[in-house]
């Protein structure tokens, strides 16, 4: 059975990551556009001076991004296609599904985090020492935000409003938070209310851990990370299973 559940994994990557990836790169250019606008504007402003938060903020946003476009992706295909209606018939849990689509997202990420890993070598962002710890800390945040994503596209009535929803949630966690500059330039009470963020503990720890930043918050922004992904991968399989009856 688990390899069963392997096979429609894969298959549904290859039909909602891989195809869309291959007939559509526009799209690609679209999450895309926002970074890369945001590094353009940060470069020009700081002369330079905040380029590396810059390319660190995008690698975060299109993780996070594509993350939160399940809140799109699920209500479309739970919604109109009544995708999830075939799937609960079958073996295939919540798990397997938000796996899938996770794995999916991944894949129709990967030519912008390529993007942006690329970026973050040249300038002298990421190097042997710290790869691996910032690849754990993007995958939690890419587990987050999809839980989170799937979560909140699951409560959402109409398609229609998945898409505006999903546009607000990726401007609120990527623009406002400390993402694309350093946490100290917020004052106290706003930099207290964005912290538990997902975007902003990932993106601490990255600073953290590229050298932009020295914090003690390094410990406990992991910890609430690892803390805030367990508990919206949860609230996901609840919410489908409740679905599923």
């Amino acid at each position: 059975m688990r390899h069963l559940k392997i096979k429609f994994i894969l298959a549904f990557a290859r039909f909602y990551g891989y195809a869309p990836l291959t007939r559509g790169a526009v799209y690609v250019f679209s999450y895309l556009t926002v970074p890369l606008a945001e590094l353009f504007l940060i470069y020009i402003i700081t002369k330079g001076a905040f380029v590396k938060f810059a390319i660190a903020g995008g690698l975060i946003t299109v993780i996070a991004t594509n993350g939160l476009s399940f809140i799109a992706d699920f209500a479309f295909l739970r919604l109109e296609l009544k995708l999830q209606d075939l799937l609960v018939a079958t073996e295939i849990s919540a798990g397997d599904y938000i796996l899938a689509l996770t794995v999916s997202n991944l894949i129709y990420s990967s030519p912008g985090i390529i993007t942006y890993l690329v970026l973050a070598f040249i300038y002298h962002l990421l190097n042997i020492t710290n790869f691996v710890p910032a690849l754990f800390v993007l995958l939690l945040l890419l587990l987050n935000t999809s839980a989170l994503g799937f979560f909140i596209g699951s409560l959402i009535p109409h398609v229609r409003y998945s898409w505006g929803i999903g546009s607000i949630m990726g401007t609120l966690l990527t623009i406002l938070p400390p993402v694309f500059y350093p946490y100290y330039l917020l004052p106290n009470t706003i930099f207290e209310t964005v912290y538990p963020l997902p975007t902003t503990l990932a993106s601490l720890l990255i600073q953290n851990l590229t050298g932009l930043i020295s914090t003690k918050l390094v410990v406990q922004s992991l910890i609430l990370l690892v803390i805030e992904t367990a508990l919206f991968y949860y609230l996901s399989i609840k919410f489908s299973r409740w679905v599923s009856k």
